[in-house]
């Protein structure tokens, strides 16, 4: 079994998109509790930090685009889907709890054809 991770980009308008990967391996309810309580304010985590994917809208908006995403209360759930990005269960716990406390509050900056803009 894996574990499949659906977490939410919300801009400052109030779009969401949803997001999920699928990693290798069952997440125990202690390990899911570790990961939440790393987040910021129990919820708010960025997924570059840790290695899993960031998708947001097509448009970039400075004025309402952030770095930010959420882990809400059912985020963490068992498939039998194959892993969509490579880490286990252990690997992302220990990298959530190497940015508790030390979330780099980056300026999103998109990248299109290796420029940004």
């Amino acid at each position: 079994m894996n574990t499949k991770i659906s977490y939410l980009y919300r801009d400052a308008d109030n779009y969401k998109m949803p997001n999920e990967c699928v990693i290798a391996g069952t997440l125990t309810a202690k390990q899911a509790h570790t990961i939440k309580d790393c987040c910021d304010m129990g919820e708010y985590f960025i997924p570059r930090q840790v290695g899993l994917p960031e998708r947001r809208f097509d448009r970039y908006d400075p004025a309402v685009d952030h770095c930010w995403f959420e882990l809400d209360e059912d985020c963490f759930s068992e498939t039998i889907e194959p892993p969509t990005v490579a880490l286990t269960a252990t690997e992302l716990v220990n990298r959530f709890e190497g940015c508790k406390n030390n979330w780099r509050d980056e300026a999103y900056t998109p990248q299109m054809g290796g420029m940004k803009f």
